[in-house]
């Protein structure tokens, strides 16, 4: 197509309707184009890409609601689903999020059920069982944006390296520095 809209232009200048420069200036413009649009063809590949990381952290994070289902699979799946693509680096990282809070909650409740006998522990359970929901909810919806955050409460286990939410005090310092 470009090189049919480039023998117009050559055929307007035989012709004596466009000058030598108005003739350049036009093929600069389509041959411009034409390498812009490969330029975006190239960077579209890793877009979806990308875009498939972040549903896979999505869900990844999600996963952790399958010991719903059957005890022990909210450790299990997530376990497989980070090792089985641990080479990418942001899977990787929303990985070792998704288990330190993993982790930290076996670690709660063992210690809420310990507290049961003190009747302490009863409330405990019901407030970790509230922000285990709220925490996987709110790690989903970051791993969907591409923020790579540990929830609230989490025991480091794995070094994560976090990334800040785009408008807090913790981007505005990371972007002037």
């Amino acid at each position: 197509m470009d090189l049919d809209q480039i023998e117009k232009l050559n055929d307007l200048k035989q012709k004596g309707l466009i000058t030598e420069e108005e003739y350049q200036q036009a093929k600069e413009r389509i041959l411009g184009a034409q390498a812009s649009a490969q330029a975006n063809a190239q960077v579209q590949p890793h877009t979806i890409m990308q875009t498939n990381n972040y549903d896979y952290a999505m869900v990844l994070h999600l996963t952790q609601f399958c010991s719903w289902l059957f005890p022990f699979l909210g450790i299990i799946v997530p376990l497989i689903m980070w090792q089985s693509k641990k080479d990418d680096a942001y899977v990787d990282q929303q990985g070792r999020v998704v288990m330190n809070w993993v982790f930290s909650a076996i670690i709660y409740a063992i210690v809420g059920i310990i507290l049961c006998f003190v009747v302490i522990g009863i409330p405990l359970l019901i407030l970790l069982f509230i922000c285990s929901i709220v925490f996987t909810i709110m790690g989903a919806i970051d791993a969907n944006k591409g923020i790579i955050k540990n929830y609230p409460l989490t025991i480091k286990f794995f070094d994560v390296k976090e990334t800040p939410r785009p408008g807090s005090a913790d981007a505005s310092t990371t972007s002037q520095n």
